[in-house]
């Protein structure tokens, strides 16, 4: 049994091989005389260790034809772009009924590019999703304007922390430098002030790891320098009664030195409430809601006449919409009750706002706290009287402009420090994997 299975295998492996090396030869006199005809060639790419052969035609009488046209291409669906074996004719016309009507960003001619994309690859205008997305811009117009009054001196901190704890909570971060500036003018002029930049001493903390690559801090750094009370009270003695402290995420700075609102400093605006965009929660259900609305508004939906949230359709087309009190202008959810869908706020980071607003990238390297803070504030300076279409393309730029990666989403654990949700998984997944190892290597466990 084993000689006649060898042997129908190599009876087999000739055939095959034989058979190859005629469609080589084949290939090889059709691509001349395609080429003497002024029919474009093609070479083909490699792919898993072999490379792939043009398929040809076969004309009547047994003689060759051209080569074969991919219908995948013609139906804007082929993935494999010039590796593909079949034949990409230029200026044919697509038929647009095999293109997939919801996954335009899936028919693509070359996935590893983008930049010749045809227009059947773009997605398709819904009216109802654009509804929604224009509803809460509307409500995120009407909002509360508190920073456009706000009265100085202006000044803006930041504070850069070390690890004391191998999580990414309050709990396991210490202060280790503070940074304090401020401006002469309440203009968007380059006039800032770095009024305070210590670093503060951790001798007596233990340091689970100073994450130089974010912070910009060494151990040498924090030597010989002054203690966190010592530089809390040179803040407070540097910020006047009257003065407004403003920044990204300015109230976690506050916490971190211990500072009083009413006491140390008048109050505090958190910058990034200036540049959030309010969008939809969930596209997808809110153009299904507005298409509803639209349906009852023609007859064709509920004869009371009430929508989901107890109000009439021509009551949340009005434009009275509520606006947010300013207590609740520094939440992270929205007023939603006079929308008819729920909305959220995306907030963006302060490198985002910088590289797309002042074309700057000043995280490119290490966290320096003395740029952050004078970058907050020349932001805060410089759009805080910003009319509302002003602020509306503002956000919209920001929206639509390319995610920035922060420090933690491109290194989740360094020095086995927690710094985004991704590192709990990838040190869980390394714990099972050590715990497995040593389980089956040395039958033991690893402590």
């Amino acid at each position: 049994q084993k000689k006649e299975t060898s042997s129908t295998l190599s009876a087999w492996q000739f055939q095959n091989t034989h058979g190859l090396h005629k469609e080589k030869a084949r290939n090889s006199e059709m691509s001349s005389r395609n080429g003497s005809a002024g029919i474009p060639t093609r070479s083909f790419a490699a792919g898993r260790g072999k490379k792939y052969i043009p398929r040809m035609t076969t004309g009547t009488g047994g003689t060759e034809g051209t080569q074969v046209i991919c219908k995948f291409f013609l139906q804007n669906r082929c993935s494999f772009g010039d590796k593909c074996r079949f034949y990409h004719p230029d200026n044919y016309p697509i038929d647009r009924k095999f293109v997939p009507k919801d996954d335009f960003k899936k028919a693509s001619m070359d996935k590893g590019d983008r930049t010749n994309q045809s227009s059947l690859e773009r997605r398709q205008f819904d009216v109802f999703k654009f509804k929604a997305i224009d509803l809460a811009r509307v409500a995120q117009d009407s909002e509360p304007r508190p920073f456009e009054n706000m009265q100085g001196p202006f000044f803006a901190m930041d504070i850069e922390c070390v690890a004391i704890g191998y999580g990414r909570t309050k709990r396991h971060r210490r202060p280790c430098r503070v940074a304090l500036v401020t401006t002469t003018t309440d203009s968007h002029d380059d006039e800032i002030t770095t009024l305070l930049d210590e670093y503060i001493n951790l001798n007596d903390i233990e340091v689970v790891s100073y994450m130089t690559q974010l912070t910009g801090v060494t151990k040498e750094h924090c030597e010989g320098t002054k203690s966190l009370d010592e530089v809390r009270t040179l803040v407070r003695e540097i910020l006047p009664k009257t003065a407004v402290l403003v920044g990204h995420n300015i109230q976690h700075d506050i916490e971190w030195l211990g500072l009083e609102v009413g006491a140390d400093f008048r109050e505090y605006f958190d910058t990034s409430i200036l540049f959030r965009q309010r969008v939809p929660k969930n596209l997808n259900s809110a153009s299904n809601i507005i298409r509803e609305l639209e349906e009852q508004k023609k007859g064709k939906g509920w004869k009371d006449g009430s929508t989901h949230k107890g109000q009439t359709l021509q009551q949340q087309q009005s434009g009275n919409l509520v606006h947010a009190s300013r207590d609740t202008l520094g939440d992270d959810q929205p007023d939603d009750s006079n929308l008819p869908i729920p909305t959220r706020y995306r907030v963006f980071s302060l490198r985002h706002c910088c590289i797309h607003l002042m074309n700057v990238d000043i995280q490119e390297s290490a966290h320096d706290p003395v740029v952050d803070a004078r970058y907050s504030l020349l932001l805060f300076v410089k759009y805080r009287k910003a009319p509302p279409s002003m602020l509306r393309a503002m956000r919209d730029s920001l929206h639509r402009s390319p995610i920035t990666s922060s420090f933690g989403s491109e290194n989740p654990v360094v020095d086995g420090v927690v710094l985004s949700p991704l590192g709990y998984k990838m040190k869980a997944a390394a714990r099972f994997i050590w715990f497995w190892w040593m389980k089956h290597k040395y039958n033991r466990e690893p402590w």
